[in-house]
């Protein structure tokens, strides 16, 4: 795992909650699995940015008041790694 997405693993603590500290989700709250290959809201880790810094309304909270641009994009490569980490093991 590179430094990037460790640092990323440090803020999905928030997004555990909800996602589970599996990224597997929660089909009672609504919160989808991260770790399948099944995109909702776009597909790349500019939609997750997006996602996490927007939110979805009655659906995800914004986090762009809580979280610096920078911690943003490592929690999306965070994310993003959670359902394409094997094709990125592969090579």
């Amino acid at each position: 795992m590179t430094p990037a997405c460790l640092a990323g693993k440090a803020k999905f603590v928030a997004c555990a909650a909800c996602h589970g500290m599996d990224g597997k989700g929660n089909p009672a709250l609504g919160a989808p699995n991260l770790t399948d290959d099944v995109w909702l809201h776009g597909w790349g880790e500019n939609a997750i940015v997006s996602m996490i810094s927007s939110g979805k309304v009655n659906q995800m909270p914004a986090q762009a008041d809580k979280l610096t641009t920078e911690q943003i994009h490592v929690l999306a490569s965070y994310v993003w790694g959670l359902s394409n980490g094997s094709k990125l093991a592969a090579k």
